[in-house]
This record gives C-alpha cells, sequence and structure tokens, in this order.
C-alpha cells in the first residue's frame, strides 16, 4: 500500500504560544507499507538499506500489525520542512488504507500529533505541519487542542534558504517570556498577511535561540 504526503514550512512557530502557522511546499515523502504478521520484527528501508525504526515499530504496533515499510523523501532531515510529520502522515495514510479505514483528514493528523508527542518527537505535536503537509495550502493552528482555526488554499512559489550554521539551544523558559511579537504574528497572519507573519515570528526566535539577524533584515527591506 503507497501513501504520500508534503513538506510544510513555518510560519509562525508554536514553541512560544501553542498557535502555529504553515504552509505547504512541493516536495514529497512517499511511503509504501508491505503488512507481513509473520515477521519477527518490523523492517525499515530507505535509500536501499534495512534498519529498525523505533517511529515505525511504535506506530505498527498501535494498529496491531507488523510489515516491512520503505520511504522515498524529498524533503531534507532537519531542514525544518517537515520532514517528520510528512513521514507519519503518509505512514498513517498507507495503514489506513491497508486496514481499509474511511481517510478522515482529522483523525490522521490528530493522531500524527498525538503520537509525535508521545515519542518526543515534537514539543507541541506539530499539529500545524501535519496539517500543512497532509491538506497543503497555508494553515494556522491551535496546537494545543489539536485544532484548525484557519485553512487557505493558494499556490505560490517559495525560495528556501538553508543555513549552514546547525540548530541553536533551545531553552523553552526563554521561548515562551515576551511574547508579543508572535502573538503580532498570529494577527496579521489571521488577516491574511503572512509575509508580516513570519517576519514577526522570526524576529522572536532569532533573538531567542541567537540567530543572526542579517538575512531578516534584508528581506523585511
Amino acid at each position: 500500500m503507497r501513501a504520500k504526503a508534503y513538506a510544510a514550512g513555518t510560519i509562525i512557530n508554536a514553541l512560544a504560544t501553542g498557535y502555529g502557522g504553515a504552509f505547504g511546499l512541493d516536495l514529497s515523502t512517499e511511503v509504501k507499507l508491505s503488512v507481513e504478521d509473520e515477521l519477527k520484527e518490523n523492517i525499515f528501508i530507505e535509500g536501499n538499506e534495512e534498519s529498525r525504526n523505533k517511529i515505525v515499530d511504535y506506530v505498527l504496533s498501535k494498529f496491531g500489525i507488523k510489515g516491512v515499510v520503505e520511504v522515498k523523501s524529498e524533503i531534507p532531515r532537519g531542514s525544518g520542512l517537515g520532514s517528520s510529520s510528512a513521514f507519519m502522515n503518509a505512514l498513517l495514510l498507507a495503514i489506513f488504507k491497508h486496514l481499509g479505514k474511511r481517510l478522515m483528514a482529522h483523525e490522521i493528523l490528530r493522531l500524527n500529533a498525538q503520537i509525535s508527542l508521545d515519542m518526543g518527537i515534537s514539543y507541541t505535536g506539530a499539529f500545524d505541519d501535519a496539517s500543512a503537509s497532509l491538506l497543503g495550502g497555508i494553515v494556522v493552528s491551535n496546537n494545543a487542542k489539536m485544532k484548525l482555526i484557519e485553512w487557505v488554499f493558494k499556490e505560490a512559489k517559495a525560495i528556501v534558504l538553508i543555513p549552514r550554521w546547525g540548530r541553536g539551544r533551545i531553552s523553552l523558559e526563554e521561548i515562551r517570556k515576551d511574547t508579543e511579537l508572535v502573538k503580532k504574528a498570529i494577527d496579521v497572519a489571521l488577516r491574511g498577511n503572512y509575509k508580516d507573519a513570519m517576519i514577526y515570528n522570526s524576529m522572536h526566535y532569532c533573538k531567542k535561540i541567537g540567530y543572526p539577524l542579517e538575512i531578516l533584515e534584508k528581506v523585511s527591506h
């Protein structure tokens, strides 16, 4: 059984307030699931290499099945483009198809977010990333309640810059202080001003994590 989901770019990071925003990107992750209940262990294949994968083991066990999961992805890992959310969406879709379950987007998205929380993959469950990955378009969500506030379908081109520096050290306590810029980002995003929302969001997180502001300043002018 095959299924596909897509990358997601951040408009508003949900760490500060629990509210997030994201947009779908046309970079895909495809999963092929072959259920083989006689297997002793699940098999995960990526890039022609077999391995064990704790996410695959956990998710398949929730549905009482075993099998071989093959994944092909165009989404760079660790790039902030929702590779984990896309993989989880595609895996859940493949399982639902195998079981003959109705493909209900909200059920899949809530499962995706809950599993991400259970496994410590995400601090917030990444309901915003999962939604943009599965539905496409632009979403704003309440991640704590796993609820979409807005879904707008638009087509546009995106330029993605993946910098050379690694991720900064994240202090949730610090990120959740003085969140006026993020609240402003949520407000303008709900009024359809996604560019300014991204700028306000980035100003907050760059300062809190210690990322340079030069790129952001160039985009702002």
